[in-house]
């Protein structure tokens, strides 16, 4: 009995070393970009490190339909928001540990979705049926929301 306590305690500890953190640069070269725009099999418990770069980003889950009009807080379970981060002092980072596996898409939300409007976009775990390409192509269509 002693014993299967102490394999699950170990075990339950060595789960946060399992984890994978995907490395993301905001901003690359003064630009709207996230390098790289997409990562997959990320799962619940991996982090994210967002490294801004350049100007004054976010990174904010949106909805692939709609995508540059991200909610402050981020969008739908699981979502997340980075807040502003202002690089005119140096980088800045930031992360986010993931809460699930499902897709999630991600856009900046500076200036009223104009930097999402510009291509600004990210997507964790696409899909076949909800490609990055087709999120890129939905944030450059999307209309201007005052």
């Amino acid at each position: 009995m002693h014993f299967t306590a102490l394999v699950a305690t170990v075990a339950a500890a060595a789960l946060p070393a399992l984890a994978a953190n995907f490395d993301v640069e905001v901003g690359a070269n003064n630009g709207f970009v996230y390098a790289p725009t997409s990562i997959s099999g990320a799962v619940a418990g991996d982090t994210i490190t967002f490294t801004f770069t350049s100007r004054n980003h976010t990174a904010t889950t949106t909805t692939f339909n709609d995508p540059c009009t991200p909610p402050a807080g981020g969008f739908g379970t699981g979502g997340f928001d980075t807040g502003f981060h202002d690089t005119t002092s140096g980088p800045q980072v930031a992360v986010i540990t993931l809460q699930d596996s499902d897709t999630h898409f991600v856009a900046c939300r500076q200036a009223a979705g104009a930097h999402c409007h510009a291509g600004m976009t990210f997507a964790i775990n696409p899909t076949d049926d909800q490609t990055y390409a087709e999120f890129l192509q939905n944030a450059l269509n999307d209309p201007v929301h005052p």
